[in-house]
């Protein structure tokens, strides 16, 4: 790690000499910095946030979000280092982690926030969360919160010296605010390519929230693990791991796991104990057509299945029953995008959505469905389709439906999913409330050692 800090802090100094000497030539003006403060973005965002408090409901999930925060934020003062906020799906995480980040940073003098997404569907959701909080506009001169993925559409940007000024941060993550996805972040740390390490340096004196953090990637889980323990040990990095269902990745949980963990939820499991919103039943197996009929029955539903040829054939045996969709990752960013707002507006209004989708829905998506059925998979997955279910608590509680997909059709579980599900069926066996924080750790240990040590560092 340290050779790599080194290759990119030479790398970025070459590139922004070589851009500086062109620009001079040329006679033409180079647009990086001017960003606001760190102090001044605490600023505004202590602003929405008080504006936010005064005009949510009163309800025994707002109550939940306004605990999260108040105990986040009273951790902005620990030292760095490693840290987790374990709170179920709809508890606030992102704002309250956010908070919490600009805070911290302030406290120890670090340069930049850098929010970390495991899907591309998700991060623009959330830029657009942080530009509202942060005043930071869509297009122009204010836009400084930095959404960096494969997928990004400059023509969202508006100005053109915004959209210039946006492309050279991508270049070194030069900005204040950083929200980009796993495969951009690993790729910096691991890639051997000069382009990708210029960014490391920068990582360096920050702090890295990994949103959704059950969902690093199994495969490659023993150095990502590795790589952020350095970061927090050595390079003035604080790491938080946020998500409703925290991995076991703790030493003597993981092999060379996290050590010196602090948890900055107030107590995780008696927030999940208070924020149980649902039931969760199992539906047996179940082929197409009963479950098509199902979803004809509830006006409003929304059923998660894990391959995209079985949700685009459950959408098309809907046929044009009032309300059907779909949502995979067959589509471009922009229509994924679109579907959502209709969705949203959809249920709204009360109006029918019957919507099948993969599991793109699941992490960090906001939406609010009164009953969900799910195929069978991971613990980790059935946990997240319950935070789509009765999301804001409107009802006392909702049903979220387990079934095994029919063998057949091409509709056949995969493989690495059938392992997490088996896991997931022994925990549920054994637990009475598998949300609950023991129930979660089982989960995670049984699927570690169920594929060992090579399975973890392909």
């Amino acid at each position: 790690m340290f050779v790599r800090m080194v290759f990119s802090a030479l790398v970025d100094a070459d590139y922004l000499d070589t851009e500086a000497y062109y620009a001079k030539v040329q006679g033409t003006q180079v647009r990086r910095g001017g960003d606001p403060s760190l102090d001044e973005l605490a600023g505004r965002l202590e602003n929405y946030l008080n504006d936010l408090a005064l005009r949510a409901p009163k309800s025994a999930v707002n109550n939940v979000r306004a605990r999260v925060l108040r105990s986040v934020r009273g951790h902005a003062g620990d030292s760095q280092g490693m840290f987790t906020l374990t709170v179920p799906t709809g508890g606030g995480k992102t704002l309250s982690s956010l908070a919490f980040a600009l805070d911290h940073a302030r406290k120890h003098g670090l340069s930049r926030v850098i929010y970390v997404i495991p899907y591309m569907s998700v991060v623009e959701q959330t830029s657009a969360v942080f530009q509202d909080a942060l005043g930071s506009g869509r297009g122009g001169e204010d836009h400084f919160v930095l959404e960096h993925h494969s997928a990004f559409d400059e023509e969202r940007l508006g100005e053109r010296s915004g959209a210039d000024k946006l492309r050279l941060a991508m270049e070194n993550w030069d900005a204040p605010v950083v929200v980009t996805t796993a495969v951009q972040f690993f790729e910096s740390l691991f890639a051997r390519r000069p382009s990708r390490c210029r960014k490391v340096h920068n990582i360096a004196n920050s702090v890295v929230i990994l949103d959704e953090a059950q969902t690093l990637p199994l495969r490659h889980l023993r150095p990502c693990v590795a790589a952020l323990d350095e970061l927090a040990r050595n390079w003035r990095t604080s790491v938080v791991l946020c998500t409703a269902t925290q991995p076991a990745l703790q030493d003597g949980d993981f092999p060379d796991g996290f050590r010196d963990v602090r948890e900055l939820a107030p107590d995780p499991a008696r927030l999940a104990a208070e924020s149980r919103r649902t039931r969760i039943t199992s539906a047996g197996t179940l082929d197409d057509s009963v479950l098509v009929e199902r979803l004809r029955t509830a006006p409003q539903v929304l059923c998660i299945v894990n391959t995209r040829r079985h949700a685009r054939d459950l959408y098309t045996a809907l046929g044009n029953v009032d309300g059907a969709c779909h949502l995979t990752t067959l589509m471009c960013a922009a229509h994924r995008r679109l579907r959502l707002q209709h969705v949203r507006a959809a249920l709204a209004k009360g109006e029918p959505v019957r919507l099948v989708a993969t599991s793109l829905v699941e992490a960090g998506v906001d939406i609010d469905f009164p009953q969900v059925w799910r195929a069978q998979a991971g613990l980790e997955s059935i946990i997240q389709a319950a935070g789509r279910c009765n999301r804001e608590g409107r009802a006392p509680s909702a049903d979220v439906f387990l079934f095994d997909p029919e063998d057949g059709k091409g509709h056949r579980t995969p493989p690495e999913v059938g392992q997490l599900a088996d896991a997931a069926r022994a925990v549920m066996r054994a637990h009475e409330n598998p949300l609950a924080p023991e129930a979660i750790r089982a989960y995670f240990q049984e699927v570690y050692w169920t594929r060992g040590d090579d399975g973890l560092d392909a």
